[in-house]
């Protein structure tokens, strides 16, 4: 879902507890294909290996093929460390995978990327291409378009330049004022935002050497302390925002970036937000091919190494624990890998605990490791739980183009949002309040047949699973809610694209619900990722108190989005490498020159 800024490590100051603060949120989704026609993967990643029996051992298995897991692989594959992936469907990228059908190109993940078509950059996943050397050919463009409530819509250029007219126009007198003053406010905290990359962080005393590297960008980073992790609520409160179009604007974005409203959104991440995107000269990237080309880069970094490996259809159902350790692995069909050094679990902590069951419940983990595992499962917020955050629900479709713009403009943006009601009862988290619509053939026409365009909508992260929960999906009931989130979505795409529905070719309209989410991505209740709140909630690191096993991905720091489950990859490879060996891959990237 979200908006895809870089995490940089702006929670420094909560590393050394063993739950740390999350960050930044991203736009991206969590849909997949139902599965109901034939499919063609355009970007399947076709290994050279396939046909090479799998290994009995290796050192590092690396459990689903998420970006976060293949950022990890990709970094310890780099090091000469034998590394092994386990994916257990028929492509990789989790949630950023791509497929086509009929001829269309269609984006399961991120809508919006930044960060990554410039050379000196604080992206950790542009900084892991640059260490793996592969990377995907990136489609830069500037434009992204909002519906508001009342109709009125607009898609202007990302930056300062035009969005002192949005601000005169929408918000009327006061509103540019309020926004250039709380920009200047933001300024320290900004530089602090991008100060200290994520690169450097490793969870042992190793850390001291790789963030003394940094050691201007690290006291920039202490300097504003507290500051950082508390909610931006409290900067627009001193700054007395009150213009209507502001507040809303601003809370949108913090939902766009976190999921949560202003009130449970870190400054950090609002700080490196407005730094990024509303700089002179900024533009969105596009990563031609989609999405798919992201996670194929990946899996060829991994398998640069001739012993290091990325397998699908290759379903774990268990790890092994040999004397307080996590030794392996078992797949359904009975095969058992072992794991010399580590096994990393890219899924989610319900799944990790699951594939842990038979360890946990014939002990042969500690007390420590139980009461870890019962923590990363809790979401009652009542009992220093972290709630999960809702779920999705989507369309997929190919459109006849007859008549439409070939290219994107401020007419006929290649993105946009839909707010429907400032005032709802959850506000920004409302379900079905925000629709985000992409168009991504406009950007990459590759991506549709001539003559066609290809389209995606989906709500952020606000539909309930409690509305879907238990339905049969073969049932008339379950269609029939399906059709409904279908109206509703193509009724947000009609709001830039005339007759959408009646454009769209047979065979093409694919209809993604939070049980999609649950069955096919192995999300628990659909669910997006951890609802963390600023000042109430932290995330785990990636080691754990079961020596071999380590954690990556959204529900561990810094959090959800790809930028930041990127950075969970890296610290987590970063752990099972030397402190000279991480030396020499911070060499290899280039971050943005300091004024």
């Amino acid at each position: 879902m979200k908006l895809q800024v870089p995490f940089s490590v702006l929670s420094l100051l909560g590393i050394s507890s063993a739950f740390s603060p999350n960050s930044i949120r991203s736009l991206s989704t969590l849909s997949h294909q139902q599965h109901q026609q034939p499919h063609t993967l355009l970007h399947a990643f076709k290994s050279a290996k396939k046909d090479e029996p799998l290994p009995q051992t290796t050192d590092v298995i690396v459990i689903g093929s998420g970006l976060a897991g293949l950022s990890c692989a990709s970094l310890l594959s780099h090091n000469e460390i034998s590394t092994l992936v386990l994916e257990s469907h028929d492509t990789i990228g989790g949630a950023a995978h791509s497929w086509e059908r009929r001829g269309f190109h269609f984006e399961s993940g991120p809508s919006l990327y930044s960060g990554f078509s410039i050379d000196k950059s604080p992206n950790p996943l542009k900084n892991i291409f640059q260490i793996i050397g592969e990377e995907p050919e990136w489609i830069t463009y500037d434009r992204w378009g909002t519906v508001l409530p009342n109709g009125k819509k607009f898609a202007a250029k990302i930056g300062p330049e035009e969005f002192g007219d949005v601000l005169d126009e929408h918000g009327g007198p006061g509103a540019r004022e309020e926004f250039e003053a709380l920009m200047k406010r933001m300024g320290p905290l900004s530089d602090a935002a991008q100060a200290l990359t994520s690169m450097a962080l490793r969870e042992d005393a190793g850390a001291i050497v790789t963030l003394l590297r940094y050691p201007r960008e690290l006291f920039d980073t202490l300097k504003q302390g507290q500051a950082l992790n508390d909610p931006f609520a409290y900067i627009m409160d001193e700054m007395e925002i009150k213009n209507d179009f502001v507040k809303n604007w601003l809370d949108m974005l913090c939902f766009l970036l976190q999921g949560l409203p202003a009130a449970g959104t870190m400054n950090a991440v609002m700080a490196y937000m407005l730094a990024d995107w509303y700089r002179p000269g900024v533009t969105l990237d596009f990563p031609k091919g989609g999405s798919g080309a992201i996670a194929d880069a990946l899996a060829k970094g991994v398998e640069k190494w001739k012993k290091s490996r990325v397998c699908v259809n290759s379903h774990v159902d268990e790890i092994i624990v040999e004397n307080g350790k996590a030794s392996g692995v078992k797949l359904s069909d009975g095969t058992i890998i072992k794991a010399t050094k580590a096994v990393v679990s890219n899924a989610d902590p319900f799944v990790t605990k699951k594939l842990l069951q038979n360890s946990i419940e014939g002990d042969k983990v500690s007390t420590e490791f139980k009461e870890y595992m019962e923590k990363m499962t809790n979401t009652n917020d009542a009992k220093d739980g972290i709630p999960n955050l809702k779920s999705f629900i989507h369309i997929h479709a190919g459109i006849d183009a007859t008549g439409l713009p070939p290219v994107p403009s401020a007419d006929f943006p290649a993105q946009w949002a839909v707010v429907r009601d400032w005032e709802a009862e959850e506000g920004v988290e409302s379900p079905r309040n925000i629709v985000l619509c992409s168009m991504p053939s406009l950007i990459d026409p590759t991506l549709a047949p001539e003559g066609k365009h290809v389209l995606h909508a989906y709500v952020p992260a606000t539909e309930p699973y409690e509305w879907w929960a238990g339905m049969d999906r073969n049932s008339e009931e379950y269609k029939k809610k399906k059709d409904e989130a279908a109206d509703f979505l193509w009724s947000a795409i009609e709001e830039y694209v005339p007759n959408a529905r009646e454009r769209a070719v047979p065979g093409t309209v694919q209809i993604a619900t939070p049980l999609t989410h649950e069955r096919f991505l192995r999300r628990t209740n659909g669910a997006y990722g951890p609802r963390v709140e600023a000042g109430k909630h932290t995330l785990p690191g990636h080691t754990t108190p079961l020596d071999g096993l380590l954690l990556c991905g959204d529900f561990t720091f810094p959090g959800i989005g790809v930028p930041a489950t990127a950075a969970s990859g890296a610290i987590a490879a970063n752990n099972l490498v030397s402190v000279g060996q991480h030396w020499k891959m911070l060499d290899k990237i280039r971050l943005p020159d300091r004024k």
